[in-house]
Formats: C-alpha cells, structure tokens, sequence
C-alpha cells in the first residue's frame, strides 16, 4: 500500500515545493470534481508495489485526459497511464517503470465548454523506489476511449503472446460491433446481456512477428470502425 511519508534518505524534487502545483488547481471545484481516492497528492509507493490506481469523481459529460511524466528522466509515459471510466468515477491505473519521481497531471473540459483547452485540476507526485518489476505499458488509447470506457482485461499483453484463448471483455458505451484486429486477422467479441459489454476469445498462437499491433476496433455508427486501444506484441 502506497504511504503519505517519503522513505529515508529520499530527497524532494524542487517541483513539488512549487506553491500551488500539487493538489487541486483553480478549476477543481467548479468544474464539480471529487477525489475518490488518494487526498493527498504525494504517493509513495512501496517496494513490492508495481502500480496504484488514483479514482477521481467526475460530472457526466465531462472528458477527461492526462499527462505523465519522469521527473528523474525528463520524459512523458503516457503508456504507463490506463484510464478507465465506471459509472460516476475516472480510475488511473499507474505503473511506473523505473525509480524516481513522477508527475501526474489529470485535465478536464466540461460538457458545456466548447474548448478545445483542457485545463489541469489537479496535479500528483508519485515515487517509485525500484525499477524491478519492469517495463510493461499499457494499450495506446486513443481521445474516444476516454469518454466512458473500461477495459477489464488484459491491462496488457506480453511482447512475443502466443497464448492459445486470451480473454478479452470491456464495456464501450454506445458501441454496435467490437473487434479484436491482430495484424490483419479480425476477431469478433461478443455482446453480453450488460449494455456496451463485450467480451471474447482472441488467439495469438499464430506466431505473429514481434511488433504486431493488437487493435481494439469498435463500430458506433454507420460501417466504419474507429481504433480505441493498440496494443504492441
């Protein structure tokens, strides 16, 4: 479990004493945000502690996007951000790949702000002690996934997968048809009894070569699909 108190001997990145960056910022309340978890914005994980999941309250309508970055590196890890929606809340799930600082940055735009700016409200600081438990990113999503999404499984997929039945289910609001593209193998999955649940079987004991995209395709209207998550095995 992630601690509130920095461990020994672990020095502060200058940026989190900035006045004003960590925690909510101007538009938090009025854009009727709540935190569902995490109160405080520095999370310190714990040794044997690969990932945390921040829950935020979000109002109806409202769209939601991200920034994450390395303090210790100086680069963006996006891919180390799966955002998923369920009823009321935004959950991020967090998976940092090496040791150090991390800044996490949620924006948001309201349904009845045209935009397109989105504006930071809120900013976390994460601490990851050790780089052991590896480099595992999670699917690329693309701006229509975030609007009310929730992938339930995989989170992620192995580089070189040559498993024979890999369990696929998520809910897409609003989606007529879902398909699971594996280079140009298409893959249907399965409407449930639940609203914009589908789920399905997918095989990857093909053999595809290192680097194959796994695309999530989803069809809303009309007979085209739009990409929502790619993965890279």
């Amino acid at each position: 479990m992630a601690t509130h108190n920095p461990p020994p001997g672990v020095v502060l990145p200058r940026l989190a004493f900035t006045e004003g960056y960590l925690g909510p910022q101007a538009k938090f309340h009025e854009y009727g945000l709540s935190l569902v978890s995490h109160s405080d914005p520095m999370i310190y994980l714990e040794q044997d502690q690969p990932e945390v999941e921040i829950i935020l309250g979000v109002p109806a309508g409202t769209r939601i996007t991200i920034k994450m970055a390395s303090l210790d590196y100086q680069k963006e890890c996006n891919e180390y951000c799966l955002i998923r929606a369920l009823g009321p809340n935004y959950l991020f799930l967090l998976r940092p790949p090496m040791p150090g600082f991390y800044k996490f940055q949620i924006h948001a735009l309201p349904a009845d702000e045209a935009g397109p700016q989105f504006l930071g409200v809120y900013n976390y600081m994460i601490y990851q002690p050790t780089g052991k438990h590896g480099d595992r990113p999670f699917p690329k999503q693309y701006p229509p996934w975030k609007d009310g999404c929730y992938l339930y499984e995989p989170i992620s997929l192995p580089k070189g997968v040559c498993d024979h039945n890999v369990p696929f289910k998520l809910l897409i609001p609003r989606a007529r048809d879902v398909q699971v593209k594996v280079g140009e193998d298409w893959n249907p999955l399965q409407q449930t009894s639940e609203p914009g649940e589908f789920e399905g079987f997918v095989t990857f004991s093909r053999g595809y070569p290192s680097g194959t995209k796994v695309k999530v395709n989803v069809m809303f209207a009309g007979n085209s699909y739009n990409t929502l998550l790619e993965y890279t095995i």
